[in-house]
């Protein structure tokens, strides 16, 4: 039997592969000086991606993920990595359930995201689906689909988060609550580290009290008031943030692997104001702390929340505290 699978070497590569003893083999590219890798470039490789998983999702008779597309403009390419370390998270987590083999998760980069990047993490991804595929031999080939050279980072995100929507339908543990506060306090931790920066600011506010009761729609609703909050205080710092709108329809339909979505765009945002800093270090490790409910999540969104209200407070007395690092007010 033969599949076709990706090997990137700066530009893709659409290789017929063998099995090996893992179950995968992955031809090598031939070496040769090949072109930077571009948002049109990174787009085919998630098309291919999505539509190997579609071969996956029809075999096993699961269903089809009917959201619309979400509405963004103005991705750069680390928010597309952090949407697609999303992805590969979710590959792995669905090889590992049925392979029971896990893969190496790439480093995230130090400094500025390119292209290249997320092309690396999509490809971890696809190699996870690769080895499902070869665990129940889907021998149904993929054509490469025709390069846009017009797409950009924002077309890249918007068909990663539905590959990511489609994999979670297909997980026999989907992502749930547990998953998005693991998140959201790492979002918790990357403000900290922010509003050392400010003295006199307080960086870790009383908890919220506990709702029970709370559905995950409500959540989503109080993180994208976070996320709103965070591109208001980038815009305030004079750095440029995608703009997210989604509409009551969209909100309504909500699963928790949508919250989880809006969690790491958080992340990603948070984390990349935090490489802005001089000497300013990354938050410790986050581990997965057992069993949350919806309202868990909530009120740990609602420190969240209280932070960036005292992050975007300083911030409106000090517009270039990213440029002078410690203020001394």
């Amino acid at each position: 039997m033969r599949i076709y699978i990706l090997s990137l070497s700066g530009a893709f590569l659409l290789c017929a592969a063998s099995m090996g003893q893992d179950g995968v083999k992955i031809d090598k590219p031939p070496p040769a000086k090949q072109r930077e890798t571009q948002p049109a470039d990174v787009f085919v490789q998630v098309e291919l991606l999505r539509a190997e998983v579609e071969h996956i999702r029809v075999y096993m008779g699961m269903p089809k993920n009917e959201q619309s597309s979400l509405s963004v403009t103005g991705a750069a390419p680390r928010e597309v990595f952090y949407t697609a370390l999303t992805l590969f998270r979710k590959a792995d987590r669905i090889c590992f359930e049925h392979t029971r083999e896990r893969a190496q998760q790439p480093t995230i980069p130090q400094g500025e995201i390119a292209p290249g990047d997320v092309s690396a993490m999509v490809n971890a991804a696809s190699k996870c689906v690769q080895r499902v595929k070869v665990r129940y031999g889907i021998d149904k080939q993929t054509a490469v689909p025709e390069r846009d050279p017009e797409k950009q980072p924002t077309d890249v995100l918007k068909a990663i988060v539905q590959a990511n929507r489609q994999l979670n339908l297909m997980l026999e543990r989907q992502f749930a609550p547990s998953d998005v506060f693991q998140e959201v306090t790492l979002g918790v931790g990357y403000t900290s580290r922010l509003l050392e920066t400010f003295p006199k600011a307080e960086r870790l506010p009383k908890e919220p009290a506990y709702e029970p009761e709370k559905r995950p729609v409500e959540v989503y609703r109080r993180l994208l008031g976070c996320f709103r909050r965070i591109r208001e205080i980038a815009e305030r710092s004079s750095v440029r943030m995608l703009d997210l709108e989604v509409d009551d329809a969209q909100i309504e339909a909500i699963v928790p692997s949508d919250v989880y979505d809006v969690a790491s765009l958080i992340v990603a945002e948070l984390a990349y104001l935090q490489s802005q800093l001089p000497a300013s270090r990354p938050p410790r490790n986050v581990y997965f702390v057992g069993r949350k409910f919806p309202s868990d999540v909530y009120q740990r969104a609602g420190i969240l929340e209280l932070q960036l209200i005292e992050l975007q407070k300083q911030v409106d007395g000090n517009p270039n505290w990213l440029k002078h690092g410690q203020t001394e007010n």
